[in-house]
């Protein structure tokens, strides 16, 4: 009687320290269960393998010209995205990582000005556990000033980063993982959390690649997701924040039919590329492109959602990306006399169709119409300035540019009222067609030649050299009006440290007889 009540008990007491240990065990490491598993990607792992397979071999393995530091990667289900993920993924099959750090979107949870980290534990799918790397999280976390933290309940009921997890699972096993998510904070927010996580990287010396996760435009028919794609892939390339923000910024301004977001993980592309740069990353090479009216059988052309796949390379060449602005064009452009006389023709027309609510129809003859251009398009009347709207960087072809730079300049500057269709024969017509831009010390600067654009922060302003003409101002004059009137800074901020300068050239052309 007494051996079996001491069995008894022994085995309570046992079970109570296993059931103790099991417990302690799962609030050490939680697990974060799979949410989307049998609607993004399959919830069977044979199924869910195949398809990564499948995936996998149809995508082209490129080869890059340097060290991989991370990839940018879609999020979508994969009946949509995962053959463009596999593009990226392929790039680092067969290499050896420590940690995959993977910055995604919250669509669900309101992040705002902090990014969420699940700091501890593991993540499952349909292939297993993956398990997170605490160490490397803390480290983030102690950077980041408090901009980034320990909040796992933001990860509830989010695919952005589960999504991701299969195709490390496969082409990375073993690999542990930092999941962070974020809103879409703008650029100074998203930069300082980029360079935290770059930092921390750096100190923790592993091997990590990271991973941004974030689809690019939301519904736009077939042919404008196409067009404002292809031209916020050029800004990426760019490796600048700063021409990817100003990029969408300007789509937002041409209303383009249902288009709600350029990059749904505006803030994602932000801190990933920051981080990069931090790490010493100084190419972008876009690997594919698609949206979802490609998919047979399931994609609608009326209404789409862009992917795309690239890497972020340390080439070994010297990085010069961090002193700004990169040229999208090879030399300063120039116009040849026939185009001027089009462009200048299709500027006005193009006013006169939108005064008349049409839509603007037009076939360039002339090959130079075609070229990329960065082009500011401004209106004058016997008083003075009516209207002057551009862009800094080429973002599409130089017909198109001036076509919806006219139109801005009429309708859209807020410094005055939409032109009306009676003063419009009053109005007179100047293109300027940009050189690329050149980050630029002030010695640079040459009054009555260069255009000048000064940025800090998110706050910035241009003027184009035909501001020497019009107004008589010295350099100090001209810096201290930029900074003041047209990018919100102080008058002298163009003579502290963290102001950056560009300096620029135009190929101007006007109207004549107005």
């Amino acid at each position: 009687m007494h051996t079996k009540k001491y069995i008894r008990t022994a085995l309570t007491v046992l079970t109570f320290l296993v059931l103790t240990a099991s417990q302690g065990c799962t609030e050490n490491l939680p697990v974060r269960k799979t949410t989307v598993a049998g609607q993004f990607y399959p919830d069977s792992k044979a199924d869910l393998e195949q398809m990564i397979e499948y995936f996998m071999s149809n995508a082209l393995q490129k080869q890059l010209p340097g060290t991989i530091t991370a990839l940018l990667s879609p999020h979508a289900g994969y009946i949509f995205s995962g053959g463009i993920a596999a593009y990226a993924y392929n790039q680092v099959k067969g290499k050896t990582y420590d940690t995959v750090i993977i910055i995604g979107l919250s669509h669900r949870y309101s992040l705002e000005n902090i990014a969420a980290v699940y700091p501890k534990g593991k993540f499952e799918t349909p292939l297993g556990y993956i398990e997170i790397d605490n160490i490397l999280a803390e480290k983030i976390i102690n950077k980041s000033n408090n901009l980034i933290k320990p909040l796992p309940a933001a990860h509830n009921n989010e695919h952005s980063i589960e999504v991701q997890l299969p195709f490390i699972q496969k082409v990375l096993p073993g690999t542990k993982i930092v999941p962070i998510l974020i809103g879409n904070p703008g650029t100074d927010i998203s930069s300082q959390i980029g360079t935290a996580i770059g930092e921390a990287v750096k100190e923790e010396k592993k091997r990590v690649l990271l991973i941004g996760s974030t689809d690019m435009s939301h519904y736009p028919k077939y042919e404008d997701a196409q067009t404002v794609d292809t031209g916020v892939l050029k800004a990426l390339e760019s490796f600048d924040i700063n021409q990817i923000n100003s990029y969408i910024r300007s789509v937002e301004t041409k209303n383009i039919p249902n288009l709600h977001c350029v990059f749904c993980g505006e803030g994602v592309v932000y801190a990933i590329t920051t981080a990069s740069k931090v790490l010493g990353a100084d190419t972008i090479k876009i690997l594919t492109y698609a949206n979802s009216g490609d998919v047979p059988k399931y994609g609608n052309k009326d209404s789409v959602v862009g992917y795309t796949a690239a890497v972020y390379l340390k080439s070994g060449k010297k990085n010069i990306i961090n002193k700004g602005a990169q040229p999208v064009m090879k030399k300063e452009f120039s116009v040849s006399v026939e185009a001027q006389t089009e462009l200048l023709r299709l500027a006005r027309e193009s006013i006169t169709q939108a005064l008349d609510n049409k839509q603007m129809k037009y076939t360039p003859k002339l090959d130079e119409l075609k070229n990329q251009a960065a082009v500011f398009v401004t209106l004058r009347t016997g008083t003075g300035l009516r209207g002057c709207i551009g862009t800094t960087t080429p973002q599409e072809e130089l017909y198109k540019a001036v076509i919806h730079m006219a139109q801005a300049a009429a309708f859209e500057d807020t410094r005055f009222t939409p032109v009306t269709k009676d003063e419009l024969t009053k109005i007179s017509i100047e293109i300027s067609v940009l050189s690329p831009l050149k980050q630029s010390a002030v010695d640079d600067i040459i009054p009555n030649k260069t255009g000048v654009l000064v940025r800090k922060g998110m706050r910035g302003g241009l003027y184009l050299p035909q501001v020497w003409d019009e107004t008589g101002w010295n350099t100090e004059q001209f810096m201290s009006s930029l900074c003041a009137h047209k990018a919100g800074l102080p008058p002298d901020a163009w003579k502290k440290d963290g102001t950056d300068i560009y300096t620029f050239t135009v190929f101007p052309f006007e109207e004549h007889g107005k």
